[in-house]
């Protein structure tokens, strides 16, 4: 027993010096992740990371299955449905705060000037497992740039594999330095178009690099500075998020929706190239001939093959059907086609058994990929559309916090003081549970106005149960004054409108203006 135990450390402490050694040839929990930086030298002492910790997936190979251009291209036709259905359910959130001016101003950013690049930013982090965001105010010098496009920032996403990101060791939400990789082209040589000349251009490597005071750009090709391009930063802090979708602790990192997915898109491409190989081989057609005497039948149907001289076929020769529509037999002769059974049939099967697969690797819906059952009413509220309503508001819930720092960072820009936190919201995800909702915040209004009418629980109470569903109801404080206001409004006006319809005590009663009266013993005689 003893004897295994010591085996059984010097193997860890063997494959943990085999790792430190060589990092590269260390298999990890999947192929498609690497190890971005690993510290080579001995370790005398055991670890106690994650072993996925730090690893990053590989995203030319997610975006080439997001493309379909892989070399599995026949099973990665999933990939795009998979990544956009979520983008498209996820939707454009709403935001909220205590100050109406402000809330409009957020408003606007998110639902006018951001739409397509939030889309953007929901589609690179859930295929690529993260991706940066980054919010600029446009340059005013832009003949083409409005002052309101201006005012309300501009963001954009900014592949992870360029970006480096340094953070403060005592608090990591905190971004000190960041360094951004450009290609830039630069006119050499203006030419001369009077002489035919092209303009002579080279490309460069540029890095940005942004801190806390300046933004500056480094040349990597011609190593220099580039002055012209640098200038202050004002802001006070550094204009990035770094996005994760589906954040996991153990990998530091986020995860990718297409990693689940990968083995069964190979299967199925496995499975529809053999499919296809055997149909193109069943689909060719095969005779099956009984022939008493094959001279004689290669005489009377493919003469010109034949050699009286030798009495034999002519060496090399080839028979051909080609316009042989009809076919010369002997007595007791017969000829039919060989029918060979296809496995189309099996192929079916496990094509649909790996389609069930990929759903519930991906927690989406068949009918996200144009598969729903004839035969059923309610082919899209079946139990798959349950999984998938959960993901989507999961995925909402981690992306909430990128969209509230984001905003935070235009509050800043825009020339806030004080940054203020909104809150977001989120639209229903499936139109046809309004009805549902709807009903059940009616039923909640009538439960709540009878306990408020027998003093059992307070106006607080009342607005904080109903801002469940109302999430763009403000504090109940702030509600409180609104709804005293908008029932002074509504009071004033039952006066006017009162005041407008009695009749002038001067009139005696009369109508005024003449007006025929055709109601009462009155009006039938008029």
């Amino acid at each position: 027993m003893g004897l295994a135990n010591w085996t059984h450390s010097v193997g860890e402490q063997v494959s943990d010096l085999t790792r430190s050694l060589w990092p590269w040839s260390w298999a990890g929990v999947t192929s498609l992740r690497t190890w971005d930086s690993y510290p080579v030298g001995l370790r005398f002492w055991q670890t106690a990371h994650p072993t996925g910790e730090g690893s990053l997936v590989n995203y030319d190979s997610l975006r080439s299955l997001y493309r379909n251009d892989s070399d599995m291209r026949l099973g990665t036709g999933f990939a795009k449905p998979i990544v956009d259905l979520q983008v498209a359910f996820i939707g454009i959130p709403n935001v909220t705060t205590d100050n109406e001016a402000l809330s409009e101003y957020l408003n606007a950013c998110v639902h006018d000037f951001w739409v397509d690049e939030i889309q953007q930013v929901l589609r690179d982090s859930i295929r690529d497992s993260k991706t940066v965001i980054r919010i600029t105010k446009p340059d005013v010098m832009d003949p083409l740039m409005t002052l309101e496009e201006s005012r309300h920032c501009k963001i954009e996403s900014i592949p992870p594999e360029r970006v480096d990101i340094e953070r403060r060791p005592s608090n990591k939400d905190v971004i000190e330095r960041a360094l951004i990789r450009h290609r830039m082209v630069f006119i050499i040589d203006e030419g001369s178009a009077e002489q035919g000349v092209d303009p002579t251009v080279e490309e460069h490597d540029v890095i940005e690099i942004i801190d806390r005071e300046r933004f500056k750009f480094w040349d990597q090709t011609t190593s220099e500075w580039l002055d012209s391009l640098g200038r202050e930063n004002s802001w006070g802090f550094v204009p990035l998020i770094e996005c994760h979708n589906e954040f996991d602790a153990s990998l530091q990192g986020g995860t990718s929706d297409l990693e689940t997915v990968i083995p069964f898109m190979q299967a199925f491409h496995d499975v529809l190239t053999q499919g296809l190989q055997a149909h193109k081989y069943h689909s060719t057609p095969k005779i099956k001939m009984k022939l008493s005497d094959v001279a004689a039948f290669i005489r009377a149907n493919f003469p010109d093959i034949w050699d009286d001289a030798t009495g034999n076929i002519k060496p090399g020769a080839e028979i051909s059907w080609q316009g042989r529509e009809i076919v010369f037999l002997q007595t007791g002769d017969d000829m039919e086609f060989v029918e060979a059974r296809s496995v189309l049939g099996d192929t079916k099967t496990l094509a649909e058994f790996l389609i069930d697969c990929i759903c519930i690797a991906s927690q989406t819906p068949e009918w996200a990929f144009m598969r729903v059952d004839s035969g059923s009413a309610n082919s899209d509220r079946n139990a798959q559309t349950v999984p998938f309503v959960k993901k989507v508001e999961r995925k909402r819930n981690s992306y909430t916090p990128y969209i509230q720092v984001l905003l935070k960072m235009a509050q800043l820009i825009s020339g806030l003081d004080a940054p203020v936190r909104p809150t977001i919201s989120w639209e229903i995800i499936r139109p046809d549970d309004q009805i549902l909702v709807t009903q059940a915040f009616q039923q909640l209004v009538m439960g709540l106005e009878v306990a408020a009418e027998r003093g059992e629980i307070s106006d607080e109470t009342y607005r904080r149960m109903i801002n469940q569903f109302l999430p763009v109801m403000k504090t109940s404080t702030q509600e409180e004054k609104d709804a005293e206001k908008s029932m002074e409004k509504r009071v004033q006006r039952a006066k006017v409108a009162q005041q407008a319809v009695q009749p002038d005590p001067s009139q005696n009663g009369h109508v005024p203006g003449g007006t025929p009266v055709i109601a009462g013993p009155q009006g039938k005689n008029e």
